[in-house]
């Protein structure tokens, strides 16, 4: 790494993201997690449960809030105040530790790609071995298609984005600036649409919509996003789903989500802005959900949800009458027995 704490404070205190910087100019040779810390590291710490391993590993400089810095400032090392430490990890690594796709991965084009004569391929463009870029494609500049991932005719990338190995990009699909889909999904698969006749035989209907991938999407590993019937399926600005996630046909979700794994969300839907959900997520298919829910245990979503609160279990209630719920549950046996006793009593 080797970037003076100088530099790095000045490069985020104008973002209000490092407010103050305490203590002496070093070097920063890497930035290591706090309990395998060594000299000349930089650290994220963001609880006084880490003091003991800052004392013993020596990092020449640590990312703490002004409520820690107290705690901190008698240690031989420098400090950087933020407002935010989870953020400032975020974008400090971003700027200075993360994977450097363009020396990585190959340096322009490899022999292997496939690109149609009607493709319109910038050479800031990487692709890599095996890569296939279909009839009219068009890309943005700075772009980088791994090994094995196949853009299909019609599809446009815009500039920044990364796409993983093993990826596939259906056809007229639209994925914005600074996206990454990671390995094995798949964009713009036809989506399950089928009509049964009196023997419940069933006939597929066309889906010839499109997929719409907004700015700074992130799309994790063996992802399903289901081209539209007639019209698209949306995924808003900035939103980000997990590893296994599925997405069906005319799904509009809002900008900013998380969508950790396991998240499947049926037709139709229409998820708002800023929403979670935890792990093994499933929303029904035509419903409406508001901005700002959090969905938790597993949630099995079956109506509309109007109003933004912590939602758990199948179906979804608010979480406090969810947990009630629970742990009237785990006393039922003995509410039985009670039960019981007292229907014998009576009768006697």
């Amino acid at each position: 790494m080797k970037q003076n704490i100088s530099d790095i404070f000045n490069d985020f205190k104008n973002e209000n993201l490092l407010i103050e910087m305490i203590g002496e100019d070093a070097e920063i040779l890497r930035i290591a997690p706090v309990d395998r810390s060594a000299p000349g590291d930089l650290v994220f710490v963001d609880n006084i449960k880490y003091i003991d391993s800052v004392k013993k590993n020596k990092p020449a400089a640590a990312v703490v809030s002004s409520e820690l810095s107290e705690k901190f400032q008698n240690l031989p090392l420098t400090l950087l105040i933020t407002s935010n430490v989870s953020l400032a990890h975020a974008l400090i690594r971003q700027k200075y530790s993360d994977r450097d796709l363009f020396k990585t991965e190959w340096d322009s084009r490899h022999p292997s790609a496939v690109i149609h004569e009607s493709a319109s391929i910038p050479e800031s463009c990487i692709l890599g071995p095996n890569a296939v870029i279909g009839r009219d494609v068009q890309m943005g500049e700075n772009c980088v298609i791994m090994a094995n991932s196949t853009i299909e005719s019609g599809a446009s990338i815009g500039e920044g984005t990364v796409i993983h190995p093993g990826v596939i990009v259906g056809y007229n699909s639209v994925i914005g600036k600074n996206v990454i889909i990671k390995s094995g999904s798949v964009i713009g698969s036809e989506g399950f649409g089928f009509a049964q006749d009196q023997n419940r035989r069933s006939y597929r209907i066309p889906q010839t919509g499109r997929v719409v991938i907004e700015d700074d999407v992130v799309i994790g590993a063996n992802n399903c996003i289901d081209r539209a019937t007639y019209n698209e399926t949306r995924i808003g600005r900035g939103t980000k789903l997990d590893n296994l996630c599925h997405v069906a046909h005319n799904v509009q979700i809002g900008e900013d989500c998380l969508l950790t794994a396991g998240f499947v969300v049926a037709g139709s839907t229409k998820i708002g802005n800023r929403v979670i959900a935890s792990g093994q997520t499933g929303i029904l298919d035509h419903l409406s959900i508001a901005d700002d829910c959090i969905f938790v245990h597993r949630a099995g979503v079956t109506e509309n949800i109007e109003k933004a609160d912590i939602y758990a279990g199948l179906p979804v209630l608010p979480l406090k009458t969810y947990m009630k719920n629970i742990a009237i549950f785990r006393k039922i046996d003995n509410i039985r027995k009670s039960i019981l006793n007292l229907e014998k009593k009576f009768s006697e």
